[in-house]
């Protein structure tokens, strides 16, 4: 986080020995000053990933920045990413959100895919962003799509950032020997 973030947030008595003994940290407990939860290191990254996007993929869920940031907060990802994937669900992406669920649900309903894609050509999808009610009829497809595809993406960009924090981790660390070695 940039250093006149963090100098802001310590003025508006948001900073870790500011927020020690407050009634906030008492309610909260020493987990409100655990630095994963605020820093960007691999592992809170991947954490928060984990968490955040499978809550994303699932369309029309209200509160979904206070689910992910409670759930962050528990299983101490990076805050900042859980409640930042949740802005990736809105009506611009629906566009293609949506459709991606459906086709993901009926295909493990057991609907063939070159049916369901067939089906999908024909369909008006922007009828399902401005009359959430069209949506009536295909709820189990959607929301079975989005959990498959939110684990499975979910799962697999945790796998994607932590072997990319290794190796940026053991990057640095040649960096740092070589500096050392002349």
């Amino acid at each position: 986080m940039p250093l006149f973030v963090l100098r802001w947030l310590h003025r508006q008595r948001f900073s870790r020995p500011r927020l020690k003994g407050t009634w906030l940290h008492r309610w909260l407990g020493d987990r409100l000053m655990d630095k994963r939860l605020w820093l960007a290191t691999p592992e809170s990254l991947a954490r928060a990933w984990l968490i955040g996007f499978p809550i994303t993929t699932i369309p029309f869920l209200p509160a979904q920045s206070i689910i992910a940031g409670l759930i962050g907060f528990f299983w101490r990802g990076n805050l900042f990413l859980c409640v930042g994937l949740q802005y990736l669900s809105n009506p611009l992406t629906a566009i293609v959100q949506i459709p991606a669920c459906y086709l993901v649900g009926k295909m493990l309903l057991g609907t063939s895919p070159v049916a369901v894609w067939h089906e999908m050509q024909h369909r008006n999808w922007g009828a399902y962003i401005t009359h959430p009610s069209a949506v009536a009829n295909d709820l189990l497809p959607i929301y079975l799509g989005a959990v498959v595809l939110g684990l499975a993406l979910g799962g697999l960009g945790y796998v994607l950032i932590l072997n990319w924090g290794n190796k940026l981790h053991q990057w640095r660390e040649r960096q740092r020997r070589a500096r050392l070695a002349r």
